[in-house]
Protein backbone atom coordinates (compact mmCIF):
# COMPACT_ATOMS: atom_id res chain seq x y z
CA UNK A 1 0.00 0.00 0.00
CA UNK A 2 1.54 3.44 -0.78
CA UNK A 3 1.96 5.99 1.68
CA UNK A 4 -0.49 8.30 0.46
CA UNK A 5 -2.89 5.71 0.26
CA UNK A 6 -2.58 4.82 4.30
CA UNK A 7 -1.88 8.41 5.48
CA UNK A 8 -5.69 9.00 3.83
CA UNK A 9 -7.23 5.98 5.11
CA UNK A 10 -5.83 6.57 8.97
CA UNK A 11 -7.05 10.09 9.10
CA UNK A 12 -10.58 9.38 7.33
CA UNK A 13 -11.02 5.96 9.40
CA UNK A 14 -12.61 6.91 12.67
CA UNK A 15 -14.95 10.01 10.50
CA UNK A 16 -16.39 6.76 7.78
CA UNK A 17 -16.85 4.88 11.33
CA UNK A 18 -19.02 7.72 12.61
CA UNK A 19 -21.07 7.85 9.28
CA UNK A 20 -21.55 4.10 8.70
CA UNK A 21 -24.06 3.98 5.84
CA UNK A 22 -24.21 7.01 4.98
CA UNK A 23 -22.84 7.14 1.13
CA UNK A 24 -22.78 11.64 1.11
CA UNK A 25 -22.18 13.90 3.67
CA UNK A 26 -22.89 17.51 4.04
CA UNK A 27 -19.56 19.01 4.56
CA UNK A 28 -20.90 22.92 4.52
CA UNK A 29 -18.93 25.14 7.06
CA UNK A 30 -21.94 26.98 9.56
CA UNK A 31 -21.48 30.81 9.10
CA UNK A 32 -19.71 32.74 12.58
CA UNK A 33 -21.97 34.19 14.90
CA UNK A 34 -23.66 37.71 13.79
CA UNK A 35 -23.26 39.90 16.06
CA UNK A 36 -26.53 41.91 16.52
CA UNK A 37 -26.47 45.87 17.18
CA UNK A 38 -28.21 46.16 20.44
CA UNK A 39 -30.52 48.88 20.34
CA UNK A 40 -30.79 48.74 16.80
CA UNK A 41 -33.64 48.53 14.07
CA UNK A 42 -33.24 47.18 10.75
CA UNK A 43 -34.86 46.02 7.45
CA UNK A 44 -34.36 42.83 5.83
CA UNK A 45 -34.28 43.40 2.23
CA UNK A 46 -35.51 40.32 0.03
CA UNK A 47 -33.92 37.38 -0.92
CA UNK A 48 -35.08 37.04 -4.46
CA UNK A 49 -34.43 40.67 -5.47
CA UNK A 50 -31.08 41.23 -6.98
CA UNK A 51 -29.18 45.03 -7.34
CA UNK A 52 -32.02 46.41 -5.73
CA UNK A 53 -34.61 45.59 -8.99
CA UNK A 54 -38.10 43.63 -7.58
CA UNK A 55 -41.67 43.48 -8.66
CA UNK A 56 -44.52 44.99 -8.36
CA UNK A 57 -45.36 43.03 -5.09
CA UNK A 58 -42.58 42.68 -2.33
CA UNK A 59 -42.33 41.83 1.07
CA UNK A 60 -39.70 43.23 3.47
CA UNK A 61 -38.87 42.05 6.94
CA UNK A 62 -38.57 44.15 10.05
CA UNK A 63 -36.89 44.01 13.02
CA UNK A 64 -35.95 45.64 16.57
CA UNK A 65 -33.25 44.66 18.84
CA UNK A 66 -33.38 45.71 22.48
CA UNK A 67 -31.85 44.71 25.87
CA UNK A 68 -33.96 42.21 27.59
CA UNK A 69 -35.17 44.94 30.52
CA UNK A 70 -36.43 47.15 27.80
CA UNK A 71 -39.80 48.31 28.20
CA UNK A 72 -42.13 46.39 25.75
CA UNK A 73 -42.10 47.22 22.21
CA UNK A 74 -46.29 46.81 21.11
CA UNK A 75 -46.12 48.34 17.48
CA UNK A 76 -43.29 49.02 14.63
CA UNK A 77 -44.51 51.78 12.26
CA UNK A 78 -43.52 52.08 8.36
CA UNK A 79 -44.16 54.94 5.87
CA UNK A 80 -43.62 54.59 1.60
CA UNK A 81 -41.99 57.26 0.12
CA UNK A 82 -43.39 59.57 2.72
CA UNK A 83 -46.49 58.48 3.00
CA UNK A 84 -48.60 58.41 6.06
CA UNK A 85 -47.15 56.10 8.77
CA UNK A 86 -49.09 52.52 8.82
CA UNK A 87 -48.66 50.58 12.13
CA UNK A 88 -47.47 47.15 12.61
CA UNK A 89 -48.92 45.50 15.78
CA UNK A 90 -49.06 42.25 15.34
CA UNK A 91 -44.99 41.54 16.82
CA UNK A 92 -43.41 38.26 16.55
CA UNK A 93 -40.84 38.46 19.85
CA UNK A 94 -38.14 36.35 20.21
CA UNK A 95 -35.65 36.36 23.26
CA UNK A 96 -32.00 35.70 23.48
CA UNK A 97 -29.65 34.89 26.59
CA UNK A 98 -25.66 35.13 26.65
CA UNK A 99 -25.69 35.21 23.13
CA UNK A 100 -22.39 35.40 20.96
CA UNK A 101 -18.89 36.20 22.78
CA UNK A 102 -20.45 39.36 24.41
CA UNK A 103 -23.19 36.88 26.24
CA UNK A 104 -25.64 39.60 25.11
CA UNK A 105 -29.40 40.00 26.44
CA UNK A 106 -31.69 40.94 24.46
CA UNK A 107 -35.07 40.72 22.82
CA UNK A 108 -36.31 40.48 18.65
CA UNK A 109 -39.61 42.27 17.52
CA UNK A 110 -40.29 41.47 13.99
CA UNK A 111 -43.12 41.75 11.56
CA UNK A 112 -43.35 41.92 7.95
CA UNK A 113 -43.81 44.37 5.56
CA UNK A 114 -46.14 43.31 2.22
CA UNK A 115 -46.50 46.21 -0.47
CA UNK A 116 -48.43 45.45 -3.19
CA UNK A 117 -49.55 47.10 -6.50
CA UNK A 118 -46.05 49.23 -6.55
CA UNK A 119 -45.44 51.96 -9.68
CA UNK A 120 -42.51 51.22 -11.82
CA UNK A 121 -39.64 53.16 -10.32
CA UNK A 122 -37.69 54.01 -7.35
CA UNK A 123 -39.38 53.54 -3.78
CA UNK A 124 -37.80 54.26 0.17
CA UNK A 125 -39.10 52.15 2.52
CA UNK A 126 -38.88 53.84 6.47
CA UNK A 127 -39.71 51.93 9.68
CA UNK A 128 -39.37 53.41 12.84
CA UNK A 129 -39.99 52.04 16.52
CA UNK A 130 -38.92 53.43 20.02
CA UNK A 131 -37.34 56.73 18.50
CA UNK A 132 -35.23 54.72 15.92
CA UNK A 133 -35.39 54.00 12.59
CA UNK A 134 -33.80 53.13 9.14
CA UNK A 135 -34.31 53.39 5.30
CA UNK A 136 -34.27 50.73 2.43
CA UNK A 137 -34.10 52.39 -1.47
CA UNK A 138 -34.61 50.01 -4.04
CA UNK A 139 -36.03 50.19 -7.14
CA UNK A 140 -39.41 48.58 -9.12
CA UNK A 141 -39.26 46.96 -12.59
CA UNK A 142 -41.25 44.17 -13.57
CA UNK A 143 -39.47 43.38 -16.68
CA UNK A 144 -36.10 43.33 -15.36
CA UNK A 145 -33.82 40.26 -16.07
CA UNK A 146 -30.95 38.67 -14.83
CA UNK A 147 -28.81 34.96 -15.52
CA UNK A 148 -29.73 34.22 -12.23
CA UNK A 149 -27.47 31.19 -12.15
CA UNK A 150 -28.20 27.60 -10.04
CA UNK A 151 -26.21 25.01 -9.67
CA UNK A 152 -27.95 21.47 -9.00
CA UNK A 153 -25.09 19.29 -9.11
CA UNK A 154 -22.29 19.30 -7.03
CA UNK A 155 -23.30 20.00 -3.74
CA UNK A 156 -20.87 21.03 -0.81
CA UNK A 157 -21.03 17.07 0.05
CA UNK A 158 -18.79 13.93 0.25
CA UNK A 159 -19.01 11.96 -2.84
CA UNK A 160 -17.85 7.86 -3.23
CA UNK A 161 -17.35 7.86 -7.06
CA UNK A 162 -14.98 9.15 -9.26
CA UNK A 163 -17.41 10.87 -11.55
CA UNK A 164 -19.79 13.38 -10.27
CA UNK A 165 -22.46 15.33 -12.56
CA UNK A 166 -22.04 18.77 -13.38
CA UNK A 167 -25.80 20.37 -13.54
CA UNK A 168 -26.70 23.96 -13.41
CA UNK A 169 -29.71 26.26 -14.69
CA UNK A 170 -29.98 29.74 -15.69
CA UNK A 171 -31.73 32.27 -17.33
CA UNK A 172 -31.75 33.26 -21.18
CA UNK A 173 -29.64 31.33 -23.67
CA UNK A 174 -26.05 30.39 -22.92
CA UNK A 175 -23.73 33.31 -24.76
CA UNK A 176 -20.84 31.97 -23.10
CA UNK A 177 -19.84 29.20 -20.24
CA UNK A 178 -16.95 27.92 -18.60
CA UNK A 179 -15.68 25.76 -15.52
CA UNK A 180 -12.81 25.27 -13.63
CA UNK A 181 -11.95 23.03 -11.08
CA UNK A 182 -9.23 23.00 -8.41
CA UNK A 183 -8.05 20.11 -6.04
CA UNK A 184 -5.30 22.11 -3.47
CA UNK A 185 -4.59 24.83 -5.50
CA UNK A 186 -3.79 23.41 -8.47
CA UNK A 187 -5.85 23.68 -12.19
CA UNK A 188 -7.27 19.77 -12.45
CA UNK A 189 -9.23 20.48 -15.85
CA UNK A 190 -11.45 23.29 -17.38
CA UNK A 191 -13.58 23.43 -20.31
CA UNK A 192 -15.79 25.75 -22.24
CA UNK A 193 -19.70 24.52 -21.59
CA UNK A 194 -23.09 24.82 -23.64
CA UNK A 195 -24.66 22.95 -21.01
CA UNK A 196 -24.28 19.77 -18.57
CA UNK A 197 -21.40 17.86 -18.78
CA UNK A 198 -19.57 15.17 -15.83
CA UNK A 199 -16.60 15.59 -14.21
CA UNK A 200 -14.76 12.29 -14.93
CA UNK A 201 -11.82 11.12 -13.41
CA UNK A 202 -11.98 12.45 -9.89
CA UNK A 203 -9.40 11.27 -7.66
CA UNK A 204 -9.91 11.18 -3.60
CA UNK A 205 -9.88 15.11 -1.99
CA UNK A 206 -11.32 18.09 -2.09
CA UNK A 207 -11.98 20.42 -4.52
CA UNK A 208 -13.29 24.16 -5.80
CA UNK A 209 -15.51 24.22 -8.76
CA UNK A 210 -15.43 27.43 -10.33
CA UNK A 211 -18.84 28.41 -13.19
CA UNK A 212 -18.93 31.06 -15.56
CA UNK A 213 -22.00 31.84 -17.23
CA UNK A 214 -22.87 34.71 -19.59
CA UNK A 215 -26.05 34.90 -21.47
CA UNK A 216 -28.33 38.05 -23.09
CA UNK A 217 -29.08 39.15 -19.61
CA UNK A 218 -25.82 39.16 -18.05
CA UNK A 219 -22.87 37.43 -16.13
CA UNK A 220 -22.97 34.99 -13.17
CA UNK A 221 -21.06 32.38 -11.41
CA UNK A 222 -21.32 30.40 -8.97
CA UNK A 223 -18.12 29.03 -6.58
CA UNK A 224 -19.09 24.85 -5.29
CA UNK A 225 -16.65 23.28 -2.73
CA UNK A 226 -16.82 19.22 -2.50
CA UNK A 227 -14.91 16.20 -2.01
CA UNK A 228 -14.75 12.88 -3.44
CA UNK A 229 -13.41 9.79 -0.92
CA UNK A 230 -13.95 6.60 -3.73
CA UNK A 231 -15.12 3.19 -2.34
CA UNK A 232 -12.10 1.28 -2.34
CA UNK A 233 -10.36 3.97 0.09
CA UNK A 234 -14.00 3.44 2.54
CA UNK A 235 -13.24 -0.54 2.31
CA UNK A 236 -9.35 0.37 3.26
CA UNK A 237 -10.80 2.58 6.21
CA UNK A 238 -12.54 -0.71 7.71
CA UNK A 239 -10.15 -3.31 6.92
CA UNK A 240 -7.27 -0.70 8.55
CA UNK A 241 -9.84 0.14 11.46
CA UNK A 242 -11.16 -3.60 12.49
CA UNK A 243 -7.29 -4.40 11.93
CA UNK A 244 -6.46 -2.15 14.35
CA UNK A 245 -8.98 -2.87 16.92
CA UNK A 246 -8.05 -6.43 16.49
CA UNK A 247 -4.74 -5.35 17.86
CA UNK A 248 -6.14 -3.40 20.42
CA UNK A 249 -7.59 -6.23 21.70
CA UNK A 250 -5.38 -9.04 21.33
CA UNK A 251 -3.08 -6.16 23.42
CA UNK A 252 -5.52 -6.01 25.25
CA UNK A 253 -6.31 -9.81 26.39
CA UNK A 254 -2.25 -10.37 26.53
CA UNK A 255 -1.94 -7.70 29.09
CA UNK A 256 -5.04 -9.57 31.58
CA UNK A 257 -3.17 -12.36 30.79
CA UNK A 258 0.06 -11.65 31.97
CA UNK A 259 -1.47 -9.49 34.96
CA UNK A 260 -3.61 -12.91 35.75
CA UNK A 261 0.01 -14.72 35.96
CA UNK A 262 1.76 -12.21 37.95
CA UNK A 263 -1.58 -12.33 40.42
CA UNK A 264 -1.26 -16.16 41.01
CA UNK A 265 2.91 -16.22 41.42
CA UNK A 266 2.17 -13.11 44.48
Amino acid sequence: MKKTKVALTLAIAFYVLLALGVQTFNVAKANPISIPSVPAIQISYPLNSTGGYVNSTVEFEVSVNMLIESPTINSISYSLDGQSSVNLKDLKTTAFHDYGPGKIDFKTYKSNILLKDLSEGNHTLVASANGMSASETFTVNSYYHITALNVLSPNNQIYNSETVPLTFTYTGEIKNAHYYLYSGGELVSQKPLSGDITLGSLSDGSYDLYLYVTTQYGQDAKTIHFSVISISTIVWAFALLVLFLAIGLLVYYKLKQKKTIIDKDA
